[in-house]
C-alpha cells in the first residue's frame, strides 16, 4: 500500500516533469520523422540538379565544390588543437564545417559513397576530440552545426555504431555545454547570439527524434534569443557591428530559419522580424565602388565577396537586387581566395532562387544616399557600378556598439584601420582597456579628438538627416553627446557635391576652452602645400586634393601613427590633422576633397540649412 506521503511526492514529481515533457512534444510535434530533414529534402534534389545543368552560376559553384571534394578525399581528417591569439578551436571548427558540408552535400547530389565515407571519417575524428572548446563557444556551436548536418544528411549511410558515436558527440559535446552555459553567464548580445543559437538548433533538430528532451530545451531557448537579437535589424536592416560581422551573423540567421522551416515546417515568426527583409540593403551599401568594405569597428577591408545569404534573402523576400549583387561580385571575381565553408549553401540557395527568379527588377538599384537610423550610419555614392565613383561611409551611432571603436563621426574617405589582435590584453573590455589601443580609441579614427581624450563611452550619436539637395547628396550626424562637458554641441555633415567633390563640415560649440584635432588617416603619400591650406594625396596613380575652407586660421600638419608592441604597427599610414588650440568660440571646420584640377569652391552653408 502506498503511503499518503509517497502519493503526494509522486503527484508533485509528475506535476514538475509533465510540463517539460509536454513542451518537448509541442515544439517538436511537427518534426519531419525521417532523415534527411534539414535544408534539403530528397524531393528537392532533382530541382537542384536541374539548376546545376541549366544555370551557369550554379553550375560553376557545383564544379568548385566538386573540385574541393575531390581534394578532400586525399586529405587526413582535422585534428584537435587550440590556435591563434584567442587560443581557440574556431579555425578547426570552421574547416570542419567546410569539409562536412561539402562532402555530405556532394554525396546528396551525386550518390558517390566516397564522399559519404570521407565525411564520416571527419565526423568520427571530431567526435573523438576531448571537447569542442566551450570556453570559446563559437567553436562549439560551429562544430555542432557541422556534425548535426552531417548526421542528418548521411544518416542512411552510417552504421548503427557510427550513428551512436556522432549523435552522442552532438548531445554531450555540443548541446550539454550549451545548456550549461545558458544557466550561467550566457553569451554576448551580438553576432554570437545568431551563431550559437543557429549552430545549436541545427544539432538539436538533427537528433530531435532520438533525444527530444535536449532538443526541445535548445529550441525553446533559441526562439526567445533569436526574437530578441533580431530586433536589432529594425527598422531598416542596418547592422551596428559592421559589414564583416553582418556576414557572419546573417548566414547563421538564415541557417537557423531554414533549419526550422525544413525540419519543422515553421520558424516561429523569426523571418518576419522588422527590418530583416531589408538587411541586404546594408550589405550592398557598405560595399564601396572598388569593393572594399566600409570597415568600421573590428571589420576588415577585405574585398566584398558574393555570400550565400544574399540568394536566400532574394528568394525569401522577392528581392532580385540582392541576388544580382552577389552575381555581380562573382562575375568580377572580387574578394577573398580559398574555400568558402558555406559554398554548399551558395549552391543550394542560388539554385532555389534561380527556380523562382522573376524576369523583372534585375536592373533595380538602391538610392545613391541611404541612412540606417538605429545604427546611425549613412552611405552615399555618385553612381552605381562605377569604380571611379565618389563614395562616403559616414558613421555615428552608439559609442559602445559591439566590435565598435570610439569613432563617432568617422568617414570613409580616409582609411579605417580595422581590428587589432583579439588577443591583446583587455581588447574586449569595453569599459576600459579596449580604448587604450590606437586602432580603437578616438585618436585612431577619422573624426575629432577634444583635449586628446576619447569620446564618452555612453555617447549616442543619431544620424539626424540624410538625403539630397538638388545634385548634392548629404548626411548629418548629431554628435552633441560625444564630449559632454567639453562641447555644448557638435554636428558633422558630409556631402557629395555634383558628383565631383566631397565636403566634410563640422560645427562645434565649446563649453570651455578646448584643444581640437581633426584627424584623417590615409595610406596615400601626403604632400602639404606651402601655407598649409591644402594637401595633395597620391596613391596608386590617383591624386586627390584636400583644401581647408574654414576656419581661415587652420593649417594642415601630420601626426605620428606609431604604436608600441604588441599592438599592430601601421606602416605607411599618415594622420593628416588640423589642430586648433584653446578653442572657446563656436567654430566651423570644413575640408573639401576634389581632384587637383578642380578649383571650384562651394559656398559654405550652416548644417541647419542642409535639407
Amino acid at each position: 500500500m502506498v503511503s499518503p506521503v509517497a502519493l503526494v511526492v509522486s503527484i508533485w514529481i509528475a506535476l514538475v516533469v509533465l510540463p517539460s515533457y509536454c513542451n518537448a512534444i509541442s515544439v517538436l510535434a511537427t518534426l519531419q520523422p525521417r532523415h534527411p530533414r534539414l535544408f534539403l529534402h530528397d524531393a528537392d534534389v532533382p530541382a537542384i540538379k536541374h539548376a546545376i545543368s541549366t544555370n551557369p552560376f550554379v553550375g560553376q559553384e557545383y564544379q568548385q565544390l566538386l573540385a574541393y571534394g575531390d581534394e578532400l578525399l586525399t586529405m587526413p581528417p582535422d585534428t584537435y588543437g587550440l590556435k591563434g591569439s584567442e587560443h581557440s578551436l574556431l579555425a578547426t571548427a570552421r574547416d570542419m564545417e567546410g569539409r562536412i558540408f561539402t562532402l555530405a552535400g556532394l554525396y546528396r547530389l551525386t550518390g558517390d559513397q566516397r564522399f559519404s565515407a570521407r565525411a564520416t571519417k571527419e565526423m568520427l575524428a571530431a567526435a573523438a576530440f576531448p571537447n569542442w572548446n566551450p570556453k570559446h563557444f563559437l567553436d562549439t556551436a560551429e562544430m555542432t552545426a557541422a556534425l548535426g548536418l552531417g548526421y542528418d544528411w548521411l544518416y542512411s549511410t552510417l552504421s548503427p555504431a557510427d550513428r551512436a558515436t556522432i549523435r552522442n558527440a552532438v548531445a554531450t559535446k555540443g548541446i550539454d555545454p550549451w545548456l550549461k552555459r545558458l544557466q550561467g553567464k550566457g553569451i554576448p548580445r551580438n553576432n554570437w547570439t545568431q551563431v550559437c543559437n543557429g549552430g545549436e538548433t541545427i544539432g538539436a533538430l538533427a537528433i530531435g527524434d532520438e533525444d527530444p528532451a535536449r532538443a526541445s530545451k535548445v529550441l525553446d531557448s533559441a526562439r526567445s534569443a533569436i526574437a530578441d537579437i533580431m530586433t536589432l535589424f529594425a527598422p531598416d536592416g542596418g547592422f551596428s557591428e559592421g559589414p564583416m560581422y553582418w556576414k557572419y551573423a546573417t548566414i547563421y540567421n538564415a541557417l537557423y530559419i531554414d533549419a526550422l522551416d525544413s525540419a519543422l515546417g515553421r520558424d516561429f515568426g523569426a523571418v518576419a522580424a522588422t527590418g530583416f527583409s531589408s538587411t541586404g540593403d546594408y550589405r550592398i551599401q557598405s560595399d564601396g565602388p572598388t569593393h572594399l568594405l566600409a570597415n568600421f569597428g573590428d571589420s576588415n577591408t577585405n574585398g566584398a565577396t558574393p555570400v550565400a545569404q544574399m540568394f536566400w534573402f532574394a528568394r525569401r523576400f522577392n528581392k532580385p537586387l540582392y541576388a544580382g549583387h552577389a552575381l555581380y561580385l562573382a562575375q568580377d571575381k572580387h574578394g577573398e581566395k580559398g574555400h568558402d565553408r558555406f559554398g554548399l549553401f551558395m549552391l543550394l540557395w542560388a539554385a532555389e532562387w534561380s527556380a523562382q527568379a522573376p524576369s523583372s527588377g534585375s536592373n533595380v538599384t538602391l538610392p545613391l544616399v541611404q541612412s540606417f537610423v538605429r545604427i546611425g550610419q549613412a552611405y552615399m555614392r555618385s553612381a552605381w557600378h562605377d569604380p571611379n565613383a565618389w563614395y562616403v561611409g559616414f558613421k555615428c551611432g552608439h559609442a559602445l556598439a559591439s566590435h565598435g571603436d570610439l569613432d563617432l563621426g568617422g568617414q570613409r574617405w580616409a582609411s579605417d584601420l580595422g581590428a587589432d589582435s583579439y588577443g591583446l590584453p583587455g581588447y574586449f573590455n569595453f569599459h576600459r582597456q579596449r580604448w587604450t589601443y590606437y586602432r580603437t580609441r578616438t585618436e585612431g579614427q577619422n573624426t575629432l579628438t577634444i583635449d586628446g581624450q576619447n569620446e564618452d563611452l555612453d555617447a549616442v550619436a543619431p544620424m539626424s538627416a540624410a538625403g539630397t539637395m538638388g545634385n548634392t547628396l548629404y548626411a548629418i550626424g548629431n554628435l552633441d553627446q560625444a564630449y559632454k562637458g567639453k562641447l555644448r554641441s557638435w554636428k558633422r555633415g558630409v556631402a557629395v557635391i555634383h558628383k565631383q567633390r566631397a565636403l566634410v563640415e563640422d560645427e562645434i560649440v565649446p563649453a570651455q576652452p578646448v584643444d581640437v584635432v581633426w584627424n584623417f588617416h590615409t595610406f596615400a603619400r601626403v604632400q602639404i602645400a606651402a601655407g598649409g591650406r591644402s594637401a595633395t594625396l597620391t596613391e596608386g596613380g590617383a591624386t586627390l586634393r584636400a583644401r581647408i575652407l574654414a576656419p581661415s586660421s587652420a593649417r594642415f600638419s601630420t601626426a605620428s601613427t606609431k604604436v608600441p608592441p604588441p599592438q599592430r604597427p601601421n606602416p605607411g599610414l599618415t594622420n593628416l590633422v588640423i589642430s586648433l588650440k584653446k578653442q572657446s568660440r563656436p567654430e566651423t571646420i570644413a575640408v573639401l576633397f576634389a581632384r587637383p584640377e578642380d578649383d571650384a569652391t562651394p559656398r559654405l552653408r550652416p548644417l541647419s540649412t542642409w535639407k
